[in-house]
């Protein structure tokens, strides 16, 4: 049976004990209620058994069945304990009076209709009936419900009414609530605990619930007790120390924090009391004692006179001895506020006095030795029986520390995201040069090669002349890109410092203002040390950059210069890092600002910086310091105020170091016809080396892929004297090529070209296998014509082949 409240179409219990009439009312009914359910009977009984078993919606019963049985069974039906209550619409012949009628409604009847009625009149009836039963559903669902929710309600409430009166029972401390009035003054104590009963000496809480407030308040408290009441019912919480009175008359002082509970439109003050063991003013000596030891200052203000009592580490923070402490008041108490911090500390103050309330505050202290503390003061006001604060306590603690590591952390932090960025800068740089060094590569291979065939008289030889030397400068520029983005690692060789000054300034005239003059005082001569080219670039760019900082858009002169100088003992003994010997010396002057001996004697600290927030991290000149004493070297600053600065740098110099000297179009010896595998996924380099080697007797043959020499190499079988290789290419890389075809042939020949670095690897690779040499991009034909000889021939020259540089009238070559 499906319960009424799920059911989608009406079941109807019909009863009359004429059957011919029972079967025409059900007939005219489901007319007007298709897919509706009929249950017919035609005795009072099985009426009450359908009723019983199927819970109709709806029933029609006739009002005469055997005689006026149908009222009967009415009234039957509506008081029956297990039948669930349904509407019920008696059916009469025309001729029953209205006394039937009446006793036929008073028997539970919902409606009544004559037998005879049209069926729209029926259906109408019906109609009604069954909204009447939806409703009765409705609405008695609705009372479940609603009954469910009281009961939980009430099983909540006595839940919350039994821990509320655990908590107030099991507390060790005694608590005691009191009403307050619309007036805000204290009403009835509305509930005791048994140790607050015991603590005034009354013999239960029943005693004590009841009485008025007042009553347990010592009378000349009792004004500050309405005073108190104000203050906590605007700040929800306080604690204070008072007087309570005893049943026997004793005075009792207690330690009391109150709370205030709003329930709807009623307010109760919760307070939580303990009894004082000692006096107030043994308890605060104690707690003076312990800030003392933690480094904590402490005072208690009187507002109105301004005396300061202090305690803890007073004289250990602000620098003042105790007699001087005991007589420092408010108004000398501001005058250690730093100047740009007092306002914003009074402002603070007078808002905690005006609300009665507290503050938290961080603020700077000057010292009688005028160093600079930086302490956090928190604070609360305390009100007098008027409600106006009258004293301010707290406690100052010195926070510098935390401060300073705090700025040293996010000083750190930015130092992080600068090298992030230019290490993301590097990379770019990197990759632009690698591309840039196969365009030059072409241009200068394929230069040369019609250098070779045009007379030295034409003018057209003159005009590839100077083509190629654009080219030479457009490979020094890929240079000092590759030196920005760090791609030559860490690792030291011979240079020469006046080279890579000379660099760093052509870098810097393209990018200072034209008000900025910079004077090369170069020394071309000048000797070489055992450096890193990429460090040395930076120590002269991080020099030249401060000294451009110190002019400022005023204008002004940098003057670099560079030579060599023999330390001799007395310089030795001014330099702890300096040693008797040959060095060169490195000099950046500026007429700048200058600066004041307090900043110059720390200009190479970290992190320090005398620009304004976010304009420097503090750590250029101390990267510089790190490397030129990483260098061996030893490094220093002059300056004065209005005079501009200097910056010297000494490295440990050479002695004996005599640069290779190369002609780029030196003679090559020929070749022999040997075999060579060209792989380059640029086609202008590939070109370039396919018609140069082809020239001069080799047999060359090329492809623009890894994968595809890999299938060249096994048609051919291996039979390869030498592979040249691009480095970085699409899919498989010139190191995994190689690997490869060494394992047909291992002792296969091989020169790897790489558009990154000048140096044998890069950092943390291992070293090339044997039989190997790296050639850097863009080769002139004669290093890489020298460079397939050594190969072959198996010299022991180093792995990585430098590039040519055309000799230049004096100028040393490297």
């Amino acid at each position: 049976m499906t319960h009424p409240s799920a059911r989608l179409l009406p079941v109807f219990l019909l009863a009359d004990d004429r059957p011919t009439l029972l079967n025409r009312l059900a007939e005219t009914l489901r007319s007007s209620f298709p897919g509706a359910r009929f249950l017919l009977a035609r005795d009072s009984e099985a009426t009450l058994d359908l009723a019983r078993k199927e819970q109709p919606d709806c029933a029609i019963i006739a009002i005469y069945m055997g005689g006026a049985e149908g009222i009967a069974l009415c009234r039957r039906i509506k008081t029956a304990p297990d039948i669930d209550p349904f509407p019920i619409l008696l059916i009469t012949g025309r001729d029953t009076d209205a006394e039937t009628r009446i006793a036929g409604l008073e028997a539970g009847a919902d409606d009544i209709l004559y037998r005879y009625a049209s069926a729209e009149e029926l259906a109408a009836k019906v109609r009604v009936m069954l909204r009447i039963r939806r409703a009765e559903i409705n609405l008695r669902e609705m009372n479940r419900v609603l009954a469910g929710v009281a009961e939980e309600r009430s099983r909540e409430s006595q839940d919350l009414q039994q821990r509320y009166r655990f908590f107030v029972d099991s507390i060790s401390d005694g608590f005691f609530a009191f009403a307050v009035d619309k007036g805000n003054r204290p009403g009835q104590l509305l509930e005791v605990n048994d140790t607050m009963a015991r603590y005034l000496g009354y013999s239960g809480v029943n005693d004590l619930i009841g009485l008025e407030m007042p009553r347990i308040v010592v009378p000349d408290r009792i004004a500050t007790l309405s005073a108190r009441v104000e203050s906590i019912l605007q700040h929800r919480q306080l604690s204070f120390d008072t007087l309570l009175l005893a049943r026997d008359g004793r005075r009792v002082p207690f330690r009391v924090t109150a709370f205030l509970l709003e329930l709807g439109s009623t307010r109760q003050i919760l307070n939580i009391v303990r009894p004082l063991d000692v006096s107030p003013a043994e308890e605060a000596e104690n707690y003076r004692f312990l800030a003392s030891q933690t480094g904590m200052l402490i005072y208690d203000c009187d507002v109105r006179s301004g005396h300061i009592t202090w305690g803890g580490a007073a004289s250990q923070l602000t620098g003042l001895p105790g007699d001087k402490m005991a007589r420092l008041g408010w108004s000398r108490w501001q005058k250690l506020i730093h100047p740009e911090d007092r306002d914003r500390v009074l402002e603070h103050y007078c808002v905690a006095l005006d609300t009665v309330g507290r503050y938290e505050i961080t603020y700077r202290i000057v010292r009688p030795d005028g160093e600079i503390r930086i302490v956090e003061d928190s604070g609360v006001a305390l009100p007098a029986a008027s409600g106006q604060a009258a004293r301010v306590v707290g406690t100052i603690r010195d926070i510098t520390a935390r401060v300073q590591a705090e700025q040293e952390r996010r000083r750190i932090e930015e130092r992080v995201q600068h090298s992030q960025r230019l290490e993301s800068l590097g990379v770019l740089a990197g990759g632009i040069a690698h591309d840039f060094n196969n365009i030059l590569a072409g241009i200068i291979g394929l230069t040369e090669l019609a250098l070779r065939d045009i007379p030295r008289t034409s003018r057209t030889w003159q005009d590839l002349s100077e083509a190629l030397q654009a080219a030479y400068r457009a490979r020094d520029l890929v240079r000092q890109i590759l030196a920005f983005s760090r791609q030559g690692g860490q690792e030291r060789a011979p240079v020469y410092p006046h080279v890579i000054a000379r660099e760093a300034i052509k870098l810097l005239r393209a990018t200072l203002p034209a008000t900025i003059r910079i004077v090369d005082s170069v020394d071309v001569h000048s000797g070489a040390v055992l450096g890193n080219p990429a460090q040395l670039h930076q120590v002269i760019m991080n020099f030249c950059t401060n000294a451009a900082q110190a002019i400022g858009s005023e204008g002004g002169t940098i003057e670099v210069i560079v030579r060599d100088e023999d330390i001799d003992d007395r310089m030795a003994l001014s330099h702890p890092h300096l040693r008797v010997g040959p060095y060169v010396h490195l000099l950046v002057a500026d007429t700048g600002h200058g600066m004041s001996p307090a900043v110059l004697a720390r200009v190479f600290d970290p992190f320090f910086t005398t620009k304004k927030p976010g304009e420097g991290t503090g750590m250029g000149l101390a990267v510089v310091h790190g490397i030129i004493v990483d260098h061996g070297g030893a490094v220093m600053a002059e300056s004065e105020p209005g005079r501009g600065s200097v910056f010297h740098a000494w490295l440990p110099r050479l002695t004996g170091f005599v640069p290779e000297v190369r002609d780029a179009r030196e003679p090559v010896q020929a070749s022999r016809g040997e075999r060579i595998l060209l792989v380059d996924d640029d086609p202008v380099v590939l070109r370039f080396a396919e018609q140069a080697l082809s020239r001069l007797g080799y047999a060359v043959t090329s492809c623009q892929s890894g994968e595809e020499a890999e299938e060249i190499f096994a048609r051919q079988s291996g039979r390869f004297d030498l592979i040249i290789t691009d480095r970085v290419m699409p899919g498989i890389s010139g190191d995994q090529l190689l690997g490869r075809l060494r394992q047909r042939v291992p002792e296969l020949r091989a020169i790897i070209f790489t558009g990154f670095s000048d140096t044998l690897q890069q950092e943390g690779e291992p070293e090339l296998p044997p039989h190997t040499r790296m050639l850097m991009k863009p080769a002139s034909l004669s290093d890489l014509l020298k460079a397939i000889r050594q190969t072959l021939e198996g010299e022991e020259k180093p792995a990585s082949i430098p590039v040519s540089t055309p000799r230049k009238r004096g100028r040393r070559q490297h």
